[in-house]
């Protein structure tokens, strides 16, 4: 607190300096030589200022929360018709099963430990041919490698056998007899050997089972077998024995059950296959796909909730070369996407750590980034993986993992190079990920850090300015990120595009505002960012989907102008405060939700005073616009906000003279009875820069002000500090001067008022009155803020008023005598 020539102390708005929406930085205050230093400014004689930090997070809880642009979970899943591949791929006849030698894997680390040997099918080691570097992902098959159709999966956990087998039945019955015979007519040379006992007498005999049950359409025996013969495999430890050429000859065998439509059989097929660690890229992209036809129907969630066929795949896709195999790589990120749709499964597969896994995979495809003819593949791959990232994010056990290694600067990565419109939901996705985690400060502190995040937002501001969903995902995150980091301010604000992008963009929507049918009425407690999709009126929809936009660029302009440097150049840009100016010009246009950021935005902007200012150019008309919106007592949240612009504004003695004309003070006074704690700190404010005037003192006398702020006194001591300092301020000025001029004297408190003010300095002014709980922590910063806030200006108050009641009891006598 300062005291201007006359004594008086002014206050700038209702709080001590721009607000975030929900962060706070302190400001340097101006200049006192060029005008009163405002009446919330710590004292000159109080070196520690903790407060200030206590300040920043009472400040954070006052303002409207601007929530995360509605995004309902995506309960739909990816088919794989969706990713461009070829849905002939699986086709009526038999997949080939490819003979494997080696396994794909492209760690050479990984081929010792396993140390697999070749298969074929007679007694000699066929070499299997090179990984194929796949051409485009609509795979086309050759004539040695025939695929099965893409057919819809039963939805029951034991289907009948579609009507369309019976056609196929003699194609199987041929397939999988020659397979059979195949295996009964294997060499006897080595029959001794126990392994060969062992496929001899009890896996053989489960086949021949299993066969029998697939032609009968006998799906729950088929079940039931493929569980014992993996329970068999898994006993003798087979399934790592990759020598075994009756191995190969089982994976054929499991190969022509493909064709089938039969989730059970599917199910069985992928889980055996991924067992036995199947490498060639061929097979594991059959295998792979298939896993990921099986997951675009919810009723298949069952097999990855009560089987081992997760683990099975999250062993098998670390040991696949991603550039090799982009199509298989595809298909587990759709396999991944459609299961996190699943809540039980998020958490199943949270359990597993997949993160190590996703964050390879990612790196290994923006690694190729450069290779302009892999674009779409590799669109492909990040559109799914991103889309299960987002849903995996949901689960706060999560949310550490994105906040490990560089996941969240690889996120941002794909921003900078896939811009494409080819790529909105590939940026959709990340823009939504984001949204969600830069909710929390520790992941939005980590996005700040990543320097190429800011070119790469304003580029897809710039480059898809009308993509409504987009724009209000990005701007809603550079809010976050503004209103967290006083360093992201200042990057953000670096780039010469930044504020001109941000005020077409404001332009731009309410241009198109303006043009939308809005509804009759407008609710005054609908917020523009809830579900726009539990709205019948197409017309209500679009009005709220543009306002929306609107809201969160405001949002980002009243969050970079927490910044000194960054306020002083928005003020001076008059096409964008305008624009502020004409929605503020319309209310009845325009929810309570968008005019009260305008408010926000303005108490920040306003606060800064420069002549070049279009605010202060225009500060007269702004007034009068605010006075109106303090009178209408149906959006008390708008006449919170413009109560704290008009604390900016009434610094000078025009616009209080305007107040004053306008009846502003007797409004602030009636306020002061609410129990509305925000509301008393904006109006309270109001009144103090009034009474530095003195002839605007007289209104507290007049209509009963002096008693509202007597009995806020009463009721904020103790449980608030800075709201008793306020009271003081504004008493303070009150009787500035007045006990030194006899015809004063009517100003001065009645007997009674006094009395209750000693009262309460004799109980606050003490230090070891003050209460105390069972929280020290809490204790320490109550004691804070009493000595910094409360302390330097309520004994000063106290002094005065002694000063001035022995002043009027001497005159009191001279007169009598």
């Amino acid at each position: 607190m300062s005291n201007s020539p006359s004594g008086s102390t002014h206050s700038s708005s209702g709080r001590e300096n721009p607000v975030g929406y929900p962060g706070s930085t302190q400001m340097k205050r101006r200049n006192s030589r060029e005008s009163p230093r405002a009446f919330y400014e710590i004292p000159s004689w109080v070196e520690n200022v903790p407060s200030k930090i206590i300040n920043n997070a009472k400040q954070s809880l006052k303002d409207m929360p601007t929530s995360r642009p509605y995004t309902p979970r995506d309960d739909s899943r990816y088919i794989l018709s969706k990713l461009n591949h070829d849905t002939t791929s699986l086709n009526t006849i038999s997949i080939d099963y490819e003979t494997e030698s080696r396994p794909m894997s492209s760690k050479t680390a990984d081929v010792i430990r396993r140390n697999s040997k070749g298969i074929s099918d007679s007694s000699t080691l066929v070499a299997a041919p090179p990984p194929i570097r796949l051409s485009k992902l609509n795979h086309q098959p050759s004539q040695d490698q025939v695929s099965s159709g893409d057919s819809s999966i039963s939805s029951q956990t034991k289907p009948p056998l579609p009507s369309n087998h019976h056609q196929r039945s003699n194609v199987t019955s041929t397939t999988t007899k020659s397979s059979h015979r195949r295996m009964s007519s294997a060499s006897t040379k080595d029959d001794s050997s126990e392994e060969n006992l062992i496929w001899k007498h009890e896996i053989g005999p489960l086949i021949e089972t299993l066969i029998s049950a697939y032609q009968k359409n006998h799906f729950e025996q088929f079940d039931r077998t493929c569980n014992d013969l993996y329970s068999c495999l898994s006993k003798h430890n087979l399934f790592g024995k990759k020598s075994h050429k009756k191995r190969g000859e089982l994976l054929k065998t499991l190969f022509s059950f493909i064709e089938s439509d039969n989730s059970i059989v599917r199910f069985h097929v992928v889980r055996l296959s991924l067992a036995f660690q199947i490498s060639s890229s061929n097979n594991l992209r059959h295998i792979i796909r298939l896993t990921a036809d099986l997951t675009s129907k919810k009723t298949n969630d069952h097999f990855f909730l009560n089987s081992n066929i997760l683990d099975l795949l999250f062993e098998t896709i670390p040991r696949v070369d991603v550039e090799q195999n982009l199509e298989a790589i595809a298909y587990f990120c759709t396999t991944l996407q459609n299961l996190t749709v699943n809540n039980e499964l998020i958490c199943l597969i949270s359990e597993k750590k997949p993160f190590e896994l996703i964050k390879n995979i990612l790196k290994n495809l923006l690694r190729l980034k450069d290779q302009t003819q892999l674009a779409d593949k590799l669109c492909e791959c990040l559109t799914p993986l991103t889309s299960a990232l987002r849903n995996l994010a949901d689960n706060d056990v999560n949310r550490q993992e994105f906040l490990s290694d560089d996941l969240i600067e690889h996120l941002t990565f794909i921003l900078k190079y896939f811009t494409d419109k080819s790529h909105e939901n590939l940026m959709k996705n990340v823009a939504r990920l984001f949204s969600k985690l830069t909710q929390h400060t520790d992941c939005c502190m980590k996005l700040v850090q990543c320097s190429s995040c800011y070119r790469s937002f304003l580029k897809i501001l710039i480059k898809h300015e009308s993509n409504q969903a987009l724009v209000v995902r990005i701007c809603f995150i550079l809010g976050n990120m503004m209103a967290k980091s006083e360093d992201a301010r200042l990057t953000f604000m670096k780039d010469s595009h930044a504020l001109q992008t941000l005020t077409k963009l404001l332009h731009s929507y309410i241009q198109l505002d303006s043009l939308v049918l809005k509804p009759d009425k407008l609710d005054t407690n609908d917020s523009t960012s809830q579900d726009v999709d539990v709205v019948d009126d197409p017309n209500t929809n679009q009005f709220r989907s543009i306002e929306n936009v609107i809201n969160k660029v405001i949002r980002v302009l009243s969050n970079l102008a927490i910044s000194e440097e960054n306020g002083l150049i928005i003020i001076r840009r008059d096409d964008c405060i305008d624009l502020l100016f004409k929605l503020l010009k319309a209310p009845n246009q325009h929810s309570e939700e968008l005019l009260v950021h305008v408010l926000m935005a303005l108490n920040n902007l306003s606060y800064y005073d420069d002549s070049h200012s279009y605010i202060n150019r225009n500060s007269e008309t702004l007034a009068q616009l605010l006075v109106k919106y303090i009178r209408n007592e149906e959006r008390m949240d708008c006449v919170v906000e413009a109560f704290r612009v008009l604390g900016n504004l009434s610094r000078t003695t025009r616009i209080r003279d305007i107040l004053m004309k306008c009846k502003v003070d007797r409004l602030a006074i009636h306020h002061c009875q609410s129990d509305n704690v925000e509301l008393l700190y904006a109006v309270i404010g109001v009144l103090i820069n009034l009474t530095v005037d003195e002839d605007k003192r007289e209104c507290l006398k007049i209509h009963h002000g002096i008693d509202s702020l007597i009995n806020i006194f009463e009721y904020s001591i103790q449980s608030d500090w800075q709201l008793s300092s306020l009271v003081c301020k504004a008493l303070w000025n009150y009787c500035d001067n007045n006990y030194e001029k006899a015809d004063n004297q009517p100003l001065w408190f009645t007997a009674h008022q006094l009395k209750i003010l000693l009262n309460l300095f004799d109980e606050s002014l003490h230090e070891s009155n003050l209460e105390s709980t069972d929280d020290e922590s809490l204790d320490e910063l109550n004691k804070q803020l009493w000595n910094e806030e409360y302390f330097p200006v309520a004994s000063r108050l106290y002094q005065r008023i002694i000063e001035g009641n022995e002043y009027f009891k001497t005159i009191q006598i001279n007169n009598y005598s």
